[in-house]
Parts: structure tokens; sequence; C-alpha cells
């Protein structure tokens, strides 16, 4: 089965926070060993870039140095499957808006949740579920919520 990884989660792998920084690896671990397969976008990886590259003074920045941030996007690309994003996404994402009426920031959110559409994924871990939650065709689990998604896929 497939999941998707949120930013928020490769963000959390390089947190200073030890306890945010087990829970992510600790979930991507057990997702691992029980043969789901983790997927990114290319959205995916730009979020991170972003918020790697931010001072660490500015919004949650990790303020990692050029040459880190680009060794952890080509660590990310070889350890998850890449999906893709072609033409089709566009009108995908332009129903979910519609559907569900973002506004704002939310649109990359909707992004994901049309890029998940698109190839048929249901599950989304993430560290900001409730972002989520209006986005009736996926599922959005914490990193501490990997036994409940074992128990949802039986």
């Amino acid at each position: 089965m497939d999941v998707f990884i949120d930013s928020s989660v490769l963000v959390r792998l390089k947190d200073p926070d030890l306890v945010l920084r087990r829970l992510a690896e600790e979930a991507i671990e057990r997702l691992d060993a029980n043969g789901f397969r983790l997927l990114l976008s290319a959205q995916v990886l730009m979020e991170y870039w972003t918020v790697a590259t931010r001072p660490p003074t500015a919004r949650g920045g990790l303020g990692l140095t050029f040459e880190e941030a680009t060794l952890d996007v080509q660590a990310y690309r070889n350890w998850f499957g890449m999906v893709q994003e072609d033409e089709r996404l566009f009108s995908i994402w332009w129903r979910v808006v519609q559907d569900h009426r973002v506004l704002g920031r939310q649109v990359w959110d909707a992004r994901i949740a049309a890029i998940m559409r698109l190839h048929g994924v249901l599950h989304l871990l993430t560290f900001n579920a409730q972002d989520f939650a209006r986005f009736d065709f996926i599922r959005a689990w914490l990193p501490q919520e990997v036994d409940a998604m074992f128990r949802a896929e039986g």
C-alpha cells in the first residue's frame, strides 16, 4: 500500500527537537518495515527546501546551508518513491479547490490532496492532519498513529 509523505515529516526528520525527530523516524521506519511504499512529489521537496534553508529565527526554519539541503533532497529522492505531476493535475486540483472551497495558503494542501487523488493514494503521513481533514478522499495520519493506520488497512 502507498503512503504519501508530507513535507512536515521531512522537516521533522531534521528537527532539533529530538522528540519530534524520533516520532518522524519511527513512523517512517515502521511503515517501510511493514511493506508500505512511501511516496513524495516535487512539491513536497520544494516545501522542504523552503523550510530547511530558512533561518531558524524565521517561522520554524532549520537554517541548513545550501549544501546540507541539497544532500537532504538528494537523499529523500533516493529513499522515497517520486510521483509525477502531469497535465491532469490542474483539473483535479481545480475540482478539489472548488468542491472544498479552498482559499489562501490552503491551496498547497489542496494541491497535495490533488496529487494523491491523481495517483490513487489514500494515506498521508503528516504532522498537520487537521490541515487535510476537509479532503474526504484521503486519510491524514499523525506519525504517532501508524498503528491505527495498520489496523485500518487490516
